[in-house]
């Protein structure tokens, strides 16, 4: 008895760009495809130069503004010129990007009280950083691959503050009405049309966002342009597998559920095996983001932080995707983020605290 085997007719080239696209922004990707690329990036970007981190870069924000309006008179290198805003600034660029091309973009407007959360929970998040000389990027992340002991004193904040940021969350869900919870709630969902010409305007941003890459390393700011580079990458990739250290630490504790945290776990070990190997072979010096914070500001820092990431929805980079996506939250964590870390910052240097906490 012969066996007849079908065969296949060869997807015609359309149907084979159309499933890859399907593929890639027609579904989420699993967290734990994120936390493999962010462990690997970050160690991408500390052989390119350094390491990860967010914070600097949006306190880089407020203190251009704060400088611009002659209230203060910090000296910083300009937020177009600045590695790590515009790492901050691809990062928005790229998760604008990716939600446009999965046809997810939308602008979701809070009600007004998850606003004000927002921009509690960004001066708060805005304070912490400045203690702890770095978010929960820089201060824990990228530090704890450096094997600096600052990470895990930030990592043990971060889950104290998260607890405590819970229980207020809790306690907001026990006492409030769900009627006032709901109350100024919207969202822009647009047309059809307008929804069907997202992923043309996203593919668009991305061509701009490279442009601007070589228009910077043409300029010879090749540095400059890498950082943008790495933004738009980690902005799509963050948007794509819904990344989120704020999940990390509270899903434990809320939920139960551990998905988000082996996925910052499986990012950090790759991290510091890669950071190891790039100290050992002495392409990087073993002191380099060795943060200065042990342990008094990051314990410090990381409680006040997790406190502000639990209230605003998003830490230092889990707010710039989200709100790259369309999140209106998320901008005001990120105003108050920029203006009060600023300020604070500013604050512990004139008083001499900056030096007494690292």
């Amino acid at each position: 008895m012969s066996e007849i085997n079908e065969v296949r007719e060869p997807e015609s080239l359309s149907d084979a760009i159309k499933n890859g696209y399907d593929s890639i922004f027609g579904k989420q990707w699993p967290i734990w495809v994120g936390g493999i690329l962010f462990g690997m990036i970050n160690v991408f970007m500390f052989a390119f130069e350094r390491p990860w981190s967010s914070a600097n870069g949006i306190r880089n924000w407020g203190n251009w503004f704060f400088n611009s309006l002659e209230v203060t008179d910090i000296t910083i290198i300009s937020p177009h010129l600045f590695s790590t805003s515009l790492l901050n600034f691809g990062i928005i660029a790229g998760a604008f990007a990716s939600a446009l091309l999965a046809k997810q973009f939308q602008l979701r407007m809070a009600p007004t009280r998850e606003l004000i959360k927002g921009l509690l929970g960004g001066a708060l998040m805005g304070i912490g950083s400045a203690l702890s000389f770095g978010c929960n990027i820089g201060g824990f992340f990228s530090a704890t691959s450096a094997l600096s002991l600052a990470g895990p004193a930030m990592m043990i904040g971060l889950i104290f503050g998260s607890f405590l940021g819970l229980k207020l969350l809790v306690w907001e869900i026990t006492y409030l009405s769900p009627a006032v919870l709901k109350k100024n709630s919207s969202a822009n969902k647009g047309d059809s049309s307008s929804i069907s010409q997202q992923p043309m305007i996203g593919f668009i941003i991305i061509l701009i966002g490279l442009g601007l890459v070589f228009t910077y390393d043409h300029f010879e700011y090749s540095t400059r342009g890498g950082f943008l580079l790495f933004g738009l990458i980690i902005g799509i990739l963050m948007q794509r597998t819904r990344f989120c250290f704020v999940r990390a630490f509270r899903d434990p504790f809320m939920t139960g559920e551990s998905e988000s945290t082996r996925a910052v776990a499986l990012a950090v070990i790759i991290g510091a095996v890669g950071f190891s190997i790039l100290k050992w072979t002495d392409l990087k010096d073993w002191e380099v983001f060795v943060s200065p914070g042990f342990w008094t500001g990051s314990l410090l820092g990381g409680t006040i932080f997790g406190v502000g990431m639990s209230l605003s929805g998003g830490c230092g980079t889990s707010s710039l995707w989200r709100a790259g996506e369309g999140q209106i939250k998320l901008w005001f964590s990120l105003l108050t983020f920029a203006l009060v870390g600023s300020l604070f910052r500013e604050w512990l240097d004139q008083s001499g605290w900056l030096m007494k906490i690292g």
